[in-house]
């Protein structure tokens, strides 16, 4: 049973046999409120970002938190739907994102509809309302999706995820995850540990970890701690082992994330050209739409240098993304001066103004 500081979860039909269950802040009074959505990591499920929560009201938002597939109570993958997955053909892996990213984008618009919540302000106009879809970690893989395959939806559901998504958060996503290499110093070890209980344990304290870098502005590499812990206390270690596993699976980072994370390359790097290098699909679909990438001031070095390299493509995308790559939407980036992976729960209250700040970039 969850317990007293674990919010109600409830639930929505997305499709014939696929529900997803998700955390609702709920509907701020006077109706002008901006709606973010929270799209988890591997590992973590939908419920860590809770401590945000009762923030939210006061700030004018509803923070919503949707459990990824696989992560109950959300229904779990069928054996058709990791068929692609699991093909290890790129036609088959770039089959099951866009799978995802239909459903990401049907939940947004149904419970736009449903919930009555208030538009995006009009092109040009400043103001609240809309829906922010921000990805964590992994989670950033799908709202990259979301936006790479916004051919793949319907006519009705395109037509109203125009008329409420205006921003795309990708915060502290994985060089691997926007097609790009690890860079050799990154100690890659924990990842290839085929006990699964002990890799999920060695990630989890790499994830909670702070890292102490010279600089996380200069862009240059020496700057950046990839692979030593910071003589700190980690994220949520004070959650007994039963708390813990309310917000945790480790059967899920082992299983369905784990072939999420090795798929190939080139299907990374396909998905990130499409979602931000692609001029034909941009200026046909939502091409209002922005994107933001941040990342904390405390986390892992790799994530860092991720969005340092993928700034980097903003000049010239296409010795990374192929030949016909040109940077297509309006991206931005924040790296912050403080927080780690975890900075929604150790400083809800800064991770929040973080948020803001990187939409409103």
């Amino acid at each position: 049973m969850p317990t007293s500081t674990q919010p109600p979860l409830k639930s929505l039909t997305t499709s014939d046999g696929v529900s997803y269950s998700y955390v609702d802040s709920g509907e701020v009074p006077g109706n002008t409120y901006t709606t973010l959505v929270f799209i988890h990591g591997m590992g973590f499920n939908g419920g860590i970002f809770r401590k945000l929560v009762p923030l939210a009201a006061v700030r004018n938002l509803r923070i919503v938190s949707l459990y990824r597939r696989d992560y109950n109570p959300t229904t779990s993958f069928r054996d058709a739907d990791l068929a692609g997955l699991a093909s290890d053909t790129a036609e088959g892996q770039e089959d099951f994102l866009r799978s995802q990213a239909v459903e990401i984008a049907t939940f947004l618009v149904t419970f736009a509809r449903e919930q009555r919540i208030p538009p995006a302000p009009l092109e040009g106009a400043s103001g609240t309302g809309g829906i922010a879809l921000i990805g964590w970690s992994l989670g950033s893989l799908h709202t990259h999706a979301v936006v790479a395959y916004l051919d793949a939806m319907t006519s009705s559901i395109l037509s109203d995820l125009g008329k409420y998504l205006h921003t795309m958060v990708s915060h502290d996503v994985g060089a691997v995850n926007i097609g790009i290499l690890n860079p050799p110093i990154y100690n890659i070890d924990l990842w290839y540990e085929p006990n699964v209980e002990k890799r999920f344990k060695l990630f989890y304290e790499w994830a909670t970890a702070y890292f102490s870098h010279t600089s996380v502005t200069s862009g240059n590499i020496d700057d950046l701690e990839f692979n030593k812990f910071a003589d700190r206390t980690h994220s949520m270690h004070e959650l007994s082992s039963e708390e813990l596993a309310e917000l945790t699976s480790a059967e899920t980072y082992g299983a369905s994330d784990t072939l999420i994370l090795y798929i190939k390359l080139d299907v990374f790097k396909a998905t990130t050209r499409r979602a931000i290098f692609n001029k034909a699909l941009a200026e046909k679909f939502l091409p209002n739409l922005r994107v933001r990438y941040m990342c904390g001031g405390a986390s892992p070095g790799v994530l860092v240098w991720a969005l340092h390299e993928l700034r980097k493509c903003l000049a010239d995308p296409k010795p990374i993304y192929g030949p016909d790559a040109e940077k297509a939407r309006d991206v931005k980036f924040n790296f912050q001066a403080a927080g780690n992976y975890f900075v929604f729960w150790d400083e809800p209250e800064l991770a929040l103004d973080q948020y803001i700040a990187t939409i409103n970039l």
